[in-house]
């Protein structure tokens, strides 16, 4: 345990030392690879390789990670830019990429702290990789004798996008959909007061609670999460088990049975 609790210390350190607002300056206007990306381009492996580990290690800066992932691509980024940006300069290029990679890699990061804050105060065991996330789970851990899949997902994502493939419905018994929201407590707070029904009060109310109780920001504005939420997934999803009922959570019922069901926040490891 004392080895879990090291590498979601480095981890945080890593994470609020990334300089967010200039990334955020620089690369969030520039949307030129948006292109569905072959196989051989996928940066998950790369990712996961880098940051998803079971040492303590210095992690890679995102400037140090973007440079190795280019390098150990160029065969079939050659390839890419014949048949999508032939006639462009290489740099247009390079930043379009580095863009691309950015968002990718922001959203896994932050998948990966719930992961390893969960390695850290749960009991049951969890996985992670990047052949899972290709197809769809986050993780997949396993309560009970049950393979449950986890998917990491910002409150705002589409409700079109829900959902999972065939594979992950196969490897897992059920899906939880576990949110994080980006709003601060006193937007939320301030959504709240606004609101005209008590059904809009009730959701924001969720939303609120999500973001002051379940989870933080680092002085950099990274969004982590904390133990308790992790804790709170755990217990719901073995009381849940226990009660025999095993169809998949999407994230407002989530966020509802753990409201209404707290957490054992005094839980001893």
């Amino acid at each position: 345990m004392s080895k879990a609790i090291d590498i979601l210390n480095g981890f945080e350190s890593f994470l609020a030392s990334m300089p967010l607002e200039s990334y955020r300056n620089d690369l969030r206007p520039v949307k030129t690879v948006e292109q569905d990306l072959p196989i051989t381009l996928n940066p998950l492996p790369a990712i996961y390789q880098a940051y998803w580990v079971t040492e303590t290690i210095s992690f890679l800066t995102f400037e140090e990670f973007f440079d190795r992932w280019w390098k150990g691509h160029l065969d079939p980024l050659d390839d890419f830019i014949k048949q999508y940006f032939w006639g462009c300069s290489i740099e247009f290029v390079r930043m379009g990429f580095k863009a691309r990679l950015y968002r990718t890699l922001v959203s896994v990061l932050t998948q990966f702290h719930f992961a390893y804050s969960w390695w850290t105060v749960c009991t049951s065991e969890i996985q992670a990789s990047a052949d899972l996330d290709m197809n769809g789970l986050d993780a997949l851990i396993t309560i009970n004798g049950k393979a449950v899949g986890l998917q990491v997902k910002k409150e705002t994502y589409r409700r079109e996008a829900r959902g999972a493939g065939r594979f992950a419905r196969r490897v897992s018994e059920l899906i939880i959909e576990v949110p994080y929201t980006i709003t601060k407590p006193e937007d939320w707070l301030s959504s709240f007061s606004r609101a005209r029904t008590d059904e809009t009060r009730e959701r924001y109310s969720r939303y609120l609670h999500l973001s002051q109780t379940l989870q933080r920001w680092l002085p950099n504005g990274f969004v982590i999460f904390t133990p308790e939420y992790p804790q709170a997934v755990e217990q719901f999803i073995q009381h849940r088990i226990a009660s025999g009922n095993t169809e998949s959570i999407a994230w407002e019922d989530l966020l509802r049975g753990i409201i209404a069901r707290p957490s054992n926040n005094n839980k001893q490891k």
